[in-house]
């Protein structure tokens, strides 16, 4: 008798999945497969959709394959769980089983580091689909045995991206689950309903523009381009309320905007940034933190930004829609060195200030001076 394990986020299942699950079935013909949605993965802080959706996208992916079924293990541990664990849970249920466990090519090459490696080496046998681009040697003492064919080159991070920035996506879905997705307004398609209805509708082409940038940049400088495209969406949410009523929520939520008595007094508008992190994650739903420090800090900036933050504040300032003409020269420079965009964004915004004579906000000179470091030639 021959059990397969097939483990991962599935947020959300895609088209490589669907055929990475439908071979390895056809070629070892198991008596059960088990599509088991983690928790929380061992690389990962958060998900794009909540557990219970994520395992009915599983059950989705599984229905109509002979002995398969979604397998709720790690959900119900409610704790971050482990393959090695996994393939326990396996032997304790099927005793006399033999346990495989169903890969991907990318992740054959870190068999060897995953936790209790030397357990998995003895206990599972592990079945593998090459993705292209991602061919791997087999890791020592594993027994290993290869698909026939490639398999679809699809990331579960790039669909993300894709639903953020509103770019088309059901054809790298099985039709079941994209129909799933639709209905549940999963994936920001619920944040773009209320984007839509909240902002101005140029507005809203330049929250989908940021976000499209911000993926685009995050994919050439080795960001989660899926994290990125959704700081994108969501870094103008606090646009929806008119000057006063910035004021207002800052206060009411004391948001820790820099100089914020100055600030609500000279520029309310500065606000919106923090308002709109505060929204997201009360709101919205947002826990990774990296997102939400980036649409905090997408205007006014602040000294010691991450990659990730100075990322979204060039996109901010640099998406297709701004008309100005730094735009275009920060964006073509951002695609190349994201310090010099940076910096450039930081003169750019100081320039115009001073120069129609609106309020300098005191952080600005030391957030410029700062970005100066960072190039120093």
């Amino acid at each position: 008798m021959k059990v397969l394990l097939f483990g991962g986020s599935f947020d959300p299942p895609h088209r490589g999945h669907k055929a990475l699950l439908e071979a390895g079935i056809a070629l070892l013909a198991p008596a059960r497969t088990l599509v088991l949605p983690t928790y929380l993965s061992p690389y990962k802080e958060s998900h794009g959709a909540p557990g219970r959706d994520r395992l009915e996208m599983a059950r989705l992916l599984a229905k109509g394959l002979p002995g398969a079924s979604a397998d709720a293990f790690e959900l119900k541990r409610a704790r971050r769980t482990y393959s090695y664990e996994l393939v326990r849970e396996a032997r304790r249920r099927f005793p006399k089983a033999e346990i495989w466990y169903l890969v991907g090519s990318d992740s054959l090459a870190t068999l060897g580091g995953w936790k209790r490696a030397d357990e998995l080496r003895r206990t599972a046998k592990w079945l593998v689909g090459e993705r292209p681009g991602a061919r791997a040697a087999k890791p020592a003492g594993f027994d290993v045995k290869r698909l026939p064919g490639r398999f679809p080159d699809v990331s579960s991070t790039e669909l993300r991206a894709a639903l953020y920035c509103g770019e088309e996506w059901r054809d790298r879905v099985p039709k079941r689950v994209a129909r799933y997705v639709k209905k549940r307004r999963l994936y920001g398609l619920a944040h773009r309903d209320v984007l839509a209805d909240t902002l101005s509708k140029d507005r809203y082409a330049h929250t989908l523009g940021v976000s499209k940038l911000a993926a685009e940049l995050a994919r050439i400088h080795g960001h989660d381009a899926s994290a990125a495209a959704l700081a994108g969406l969501l870094h103008d949410c606090g646009r929806r309320f008119d000057l006063a009523g910035m004021a207002r929520y800052a206060n009411a939520r004391r948001l820790p905007v820099p100089e914020r008595a100055a600030t609500l007094s000279a520029a309310p508008l500065l606000a919106h940034a923090y308002i709109g992190a505060d929204l997201a994650k009360r709101e919205f739903g947002v826990k990774d933190p990296e997102v939400l420090g980036a649409i905090a800090h997408h205007t006014l900036g602040k000294p010691g930004m991450s990659a990730f933050e100075r990322l979204l504040y060039i996109a901010d300032i640099a998406s297709a829609d701004r008309g100005f003409p730094a735009a275009g020269r920060i964006r073509r420079l951002a695609k190349k060195d994201l310090d010099l965009a940076f910096l450039e964004a930081v003169r750019t915004k100081e320039h115009w200030v001073r120069e129609t004579g609106e309020w300098l906000h005191p952080i600005t000179p030391r957030v410029r001076r700062v970005a100066e470091k960072l190039c120093p030639r």
